[in-house]
């Protein structure tokens, strides 16, 4: 039986062609398409402070000797007290078939504890200046992990711009079924003829 790889990573650059403004569509599609032929990117700067940031949250949580990170060390404390003592970078999968394809959906979970999954993210610039409510409603990331996980209540988001701490709650009950979304994402790739592509470089045995 042939599966194919599918992984929330992928779905948000897919989805992010459709959300993000409009002057943006053209490099949005570049970078699914570097994303879909699994090209190696390099990373920004934004993404580099993010590894930084979770870096040492994880650090903090699990209780390892660090330096204080004078500039981000209150929402480090913040999130990490959070996750303290919950297993961090946790590898899960599941089966799934959506429109006659069968997929193994794949994920790497920053912290699991008691039904709960965490997720933690660093925003690059102020909690002031940025426009929050609802950041993550349209993101696959919930609705991956809640499905790779049955036992799962919820999910949360814990976003840190290294000072103050926004979540972002959301139970099984208000979460889109993650086939639905993969189901529109392989219609995508059909009208788009992508999907041979897909099927290329995502396959598994």
């Amino acid at each position: 039986m042939h599966r194919y790889l599918i992984t929330q990573s992928l779905l948000s650059s897919w989805g992010y062609m459709f959300n993000c403004y409009e002057d943006g569509q053209e490099e949005a599609y570049a970078d699914f398409i570097r994303t879909l032929n699994r090209e190696p990117s390099i990373p920004t700067k934004a993404m580099l402070n993010g590894i930084e940031f979770e870096n040492e949250v994880y650090k903090a949580a699990q209780g390892f000797a660090r330096q204080p990170y004078p500039k981000w060390e209150q929402g480090i404390q913040t999130v990490a007290t959070i996750i303290k003592g919950a297993p961090v970078q946790v590898r899960v999968q599941r089966d799934i078939e959506v429109c006659g394809i069968n997929i193994l959906l794949y994920g790497i979970i920053d912290a699991m504890s008691a039904g709960v999954i965490f997720d933690v993210k660093y925003l690059n610039k102020s909690f002031g200046s940025a426009d929050l409510a609802g950041k993550y409603y349209d993101s696959p990331q919930h609705p991956a992990y809640l499905y790779m996980v049955p036992e799962a209540r919820r999910f949360e988001y814990l976003v840190s711009d290294g000072n103050d701490l926004y979540k972002e709650v959301y139970d099984r009950n208000i979460t889109r079924p993650i086939s639905e979304i993969i189901t529109e994402f392989i219609q995508s790739l059909e009208m788009m003829d992508l999907l041979g592509i897909y099927k290329e470089k995502w396959g598994k045995v």
